[in-house]
């Protein structure tokens, strides 16, 4: 190729900082040497010039010299072309290529730029200035080319090489690039290259766990913040690894992110020598909280003198000081073979530790019978992995999943199981349960001096033979008891009981079986006087009864009597020997008998002697006292015939609407028609009745004559108004209440319906929502309910409007009072328009003058009773009075 025109040069730019200080080096191609010569003088001010006369050479100097950047050829050489020659070098060289050629060539050149072949083409004549730019722009190209190849090496061997996981992800979070650690982490499997184009969400087992982390990825890329070393832990159980991760936006030429970058360092050696490190830490750290309960429970050892609280301390201890999950005592019964919890405590890490209610909290019972059995230590320390544990539904939620149980000895007898729980697998190592040993054994001890001492305390108060309190501990309590009853101003009484011939039983059974006798009455006094006092042996056959706080003398008579019939005239199996004995009582009350326990004790005796000495049954210290009780004992004997005999009747008092003046009630009121005594009034009997508990079977006498009268009524064509009819308290709280009254519906359906019943409000005091469910009950049965005697008892606004009543009845002392004083008027008043508020009809008892019946007009009271309509009558007289109109005038009568 020949030369153009006059060859000139250019200014180079300045180099960039990026370019090396020496010349690059180029190749010239050309089979004319003068062409050769004219490029390289042109080109040797800035370039390393090399030449090849022959494509041959050019291939030969191309791989031989890496560092040629630019090969410039002229397209037209013998053998091979430029373009040739450029196809052969772009399989062996980097060297960006320039093609020198003539208009004739046009066709192979532009095949050459489509196939990517050259970089530039120069055509003939060149222009000197062109061709040094095109060459210069080759050369930096070849420079750029070179320090990317590198760059990527770098890249492509730090990834390979590192031991880190390094990744590249687009915005799409999906892999661009990724290494084999990376692949391995991921353990599925797969190569690096099968990574590219897949999203972590992919390839996870976890969905779950990989949407979370592609939430952090997207917060990277919208954010364009780092997150460094975050420990994530992939793989389970022996196959678990640890990673730190750190990640970084990476940003384009514009500066906008692009994508993002992450290393992931194995840092599992780390992690598990850290948790090692830890788990020595909570090691040592369990250890001296175990100390610290061994040391606390020592000190509560000294310090308490109570079995219970003893036990209540070492629970809270243990979870307090040991912060353990779970402390329970459970006591061992060994005839049964069963437990009980009686001190526990749990720790939550929300509020602290804290007593909880032992019945609550029982670990399973096949645990404790194998600390029973073998009465050695028990240690379960994975309860999830062992088929033969089960916890309580209240512990399972609470995850405890190991436990240990230790037995407590008292005097070499095992007596409790002192079981401890924590929610971490492997709690409870060797050492611990040697210090948890040592612990057990330091309670075995204080439970051993207890059970010495619990001895000696007992036989300073306690007879041996029965359990029962001895003479010492009676005189305390005897004591104690007068003391209360001077302060509340209540009468007692002490029993003094010597059981008859008791040395020839002696003789006759041994000294066994009199022991065996002696146990046996012992347990049947207890029986017999339930809650009503307490029971002592005070010698060899001699036992004695306190009664606090009695309110009737007969109430002690009635008791001696009961125990007399239904104990100790009931025959007793000593082996195969039946025993009938008897006793005398000795009766002393205070404060008429004495006013110190000495007093009593010794009037006691004194009653005692007298019994004995005189042939009765028991004797009271006050010669009086004995006629009054006998008086009242007779009289219950009275009253039992009574019933039996139908001595009972009922009168009837008349109800009469205030508005109309017209009879809308009866009120049953019962009398007993003795036949010697004439008729005896409630006031007399009505209390022995509720004393002896005859009240029940009276009022479903009652309950049932009412109805029947009248059924009787009607069936002879009156029109009887309601009946009501008086409840006592006793008698509805009974728990067959309301099947009496179903034995009376069904008696007389239609009546029944027109009975009320009357009650206190001392009913409501006991057990308010029991009754209250028993009047709703009848209610349902067409009954209707009255408070009886308002305003004298315990009402209360509160459960008032709760209850299921029907009719409110003015106590008679109000009615009396209210024309004297205005503040009776005013409660008068107060207590219509609370029944009226409250749905209910109001009736005034006791109204006796006009005066009072026109004022209660005035007040809206609804009804009123009392000797102003009529005094109580024979039911005869009623139907003669009231069976044609119902009506009545008020003026007052005494039939």
């Amino acid at each position: 190729m020949s030369a153009g025109a006059q060859s000139s040069t250019i200014p180079l730019q300045p180099r960039r900082s990026s370019v090396p200080a020496s010349k690059p080096s180029i190749l010239v191609v050309d089979d004319e040497p003068q062409v050769l010569v004219a490029l390289e003088d042109m080109l040797s001010d800035h370039f390393v010039v090399h030449t090849a006369n022959s494509p041959e050479r050019a291939l030969e100097l191309a791989s031989a010299r890496r560092e040629i950047a630019v090969v410039i050829s002229d397209q037209r050489m013998p053998k091979m072309t430029g373009d040739q020659l450029f196809q052969r070098l772009s399989h062996d060289s980097q060297a960006q290529r320039i093609l020198v050629t003539g208009f004739a060539d046009l066709t192979a050149v532009i095949r050459a730029v489509n196939e990517g072949r050259i970089f530039a083409y120069i055509t003939k004549p060149w222009d000197p200035d062109d061709l040094q730019q095109k060459v210069q722009r080759a050369a930096e190209h070849f420079r750029l080319a070179m320090e990317l190849a590198h760059e990527r090496q770098l890249l492509s061997d730090l990834m390979e090489n590192m031991p880190d996981g390094i990744y590249f992800k687009d915005l799409d979070l999906r892999f661009i690039k990724a290494n084999a650690p990376v692949a391995s982490m991921l353990n599925r499997g797969l190569e690096a290259t099968q990574l590219v184009g897949q999203r972590l969400s992919d390839l996870s087992k976890s969905a779950r766990a990989a949407l979370k982390v592609e939430a952090e990825e997207q917060r990277i890329l919208r954010e364009g913040a780092q997150l460094v070393d975050v420990i994530r832990e992939y793989g389970k159980d022996s196959a678990r690894q640890w990673f730190s991760e750190t990640k970084a936006p990476v940003r384009g030429p514009s500066g906008a992110v692009i994508g993002l970058v992450g290393i992931s360092r194995n840092v599992t050696d780390r992690i598990q020598a850290e948790n090692a490190r830890e788990l020595q830490q909570q090691r040592i750290a369990r250890l001296t909280r175990i100390h610290t309960v061994l040391s606390g429970v020592n000190s509560a050892i000294v310090r308490v003198q109570e079995r219970d609280r003893l036990l209540g301390e070492v629970c809270g201890l243990a979870v307090r000081e040991g912060q353990l999950s779970l402390a329970t005592i459970t006591a061992f019964e060994e005839a049964t073979a069963s437990f009980r919890v009686v001190a526990s405590a749990t720790f939550e890490q929300t509020e602290g530790w804290a007593q909880v209610p032992a019945p609550e909290l029982e670990l399973d019972t096949e645990l404790l019978l194998q600390v029973a059995r073998t009465r050695a230590p028990v240690v379960l320390n994975n309860t999830a992995s062992d088929p033969g544990v089960s916890i309580a539904p209240s512990l399972a939620a609470s995850e405890q999943r190991a436990v240990a149980a230790f037995p407590l000895f008292a005097s070499g007898r095992l007596e409790y199981v002192f079981a401890l729980s924590s929610s971490q697998v492997g709690f409870f190592d060797s050492d611990e349960v040697h210090l948890l040993t040592d612990l057990a054994d330091n309670i075995s001890f204080a439970l051993s001096h207890f059970a010495t001492k619990d001895r000696l305390d007992f036989l300073a108060y306690y007879d041996e033979l029965t359990g029962l309190p001895n003479r010492g501990l009676l005189f305390d309590r005897l004591t104690q008891q007068i003391a209360t009853s001077r302060s509340m101003k209540r009468k007692l009484a002490l029993l003094l009981l010597d059981i008859d011939r008791f040395r020839q039983i002696n003789e006759t059974l041994g000294r066994s079986g009199g022991d065996a006798l002696l146990k046996l009455v012992a347990s049947r006094l207890q029986n017999g006087i339930a809650e009503q006092g307490s029971l002592a042996r005070v010698d060899g056959n001699r036992f004695a009864m306190l009664m606090p706080l009695i309110d009737d003398e007969a109430d002690v008579g009635s008791l001696v009597e009961n125990l007399l019939s239904s104990i100790l005239n009931t025959s007793f199996d000593i082996g195969d020997t039946e025993v009938l004995i008897s006793g005398r009582f000795g009766i002393s009350l205070y404060p008429a008998d004495g006013n110190d326990a000495e007093a009593l004790l010794y009037n006691a005796e004194a009653a005692l002697k007298k019994a004995k000495s005189q042939g009765r049954r028991y004797a009271f210290y006050a010669p009086s006292m004995n006629d009054q009780v006998a008086q009242k004992l007779t009289l219950e004997t009275r009253l039992r015939r009574a019933l039996e005999n139908s001595e009972f009747v009922l009168h009837y008092q008349p109800k009469l609407e205030l508005r109309r003046g017209t009879l809308v009630g009866l009120e049953a009121l019962i009398r007993w028609q003795h036949p010697d005594d004439g008729l005896i009034p409630p006031g007399v009997f009505i209390p022995i009745l509720e004393e002896t508990g005859l009240i029940m079977d009276v009022g479903r006498w009652v309950l049932l004559q009412a109805a029947t009268q009248h059924a009787e009524w009607t069936s002879a064509g009156l029109r009887p108004p309601r009946i009501a009819v008086n409840v006592s308290a006793l008698q509805l709280g009974q728990p067959d209440f309301l099947e009496t009254l179903e034995q009376v519906t069904r008696a007389h359906p239609e009546a029944v319906r027109e009975l009320d019943l009357e009650i206190t409000e001392s009913v409501f005091v006991d057990d308010l929502m029991g009754n209250v469910s028993k009047l709703e009950a009848a209610r349902e049965r067409g009954l209707q309910v009255a408070i009886d005697d308002f305003g004298t008892g315990y009402s209360s606004l509160g459960y008032l409007s709760r209850l299921p009543i029907d009719i409110l009845k003015i106590d008679r002392s109000f009615i009396a009072r209210m024309t004297k004083d205005p503040q009776d008027m005013s409660l008068v008043t107060t207590m219509i328009s609370l029944a009226h508020s409250l749905d209910c009809k109001v009736v005034a008892e006791g109204v006796e003058q006009p005066e009072q019946a026109q004022l209660l007009h005035l007040l809206r009271c609804d009804q009123v009773q009392g000797w102003l309509t009529g005094k109580p009558m024979v039911p005869a007289d009623v139907a003669a009075r009231f069976g044609g109109t119902h009506a009545f005038a008020w003026t007052r009568s005494d039939e």
